[in-house]
């Protein structure tokens, strides 16, 4: 992952995806920012460990790692940055 700090420091120049409702999304992103109050049913950072989904995230927040898959509750919005 520093290494796309290194090469690309600007957060979204590799481009981005919106996700709003309950839309199940699964790829390769290095940053969720999210743009409501997120609680999702389905979190998966591949780097991480323990429990991700299921939590509350504040609107504004951004969680950094190798995320592979997403689903927000209905009527919350994210943003996903691409690796």
């Amino acid at each position: 992952m520093s290494k796309i700090f290194l090469e690309d420091s600007a957060i979204g120049r590799m481009g981005s995806k919106i996700v709003t409702g309950a839309t199940a999304t699964t790829g390769s992103f290095y940053a969720a920012q999210f743009i409501t109050d997120c609680t999702p049913t389905v979190f998966t950072l591949a780097d991480g460990s323990g429990t991700y989904s299921a939590i509350t995230y504040k609107a504004g927040t951004i969680v950094y790692g190798d995320i592979t898959a997403i689903t927000p509750a209905a009527g919350e919005t994210v943003i996903l940055y691409n690796k």
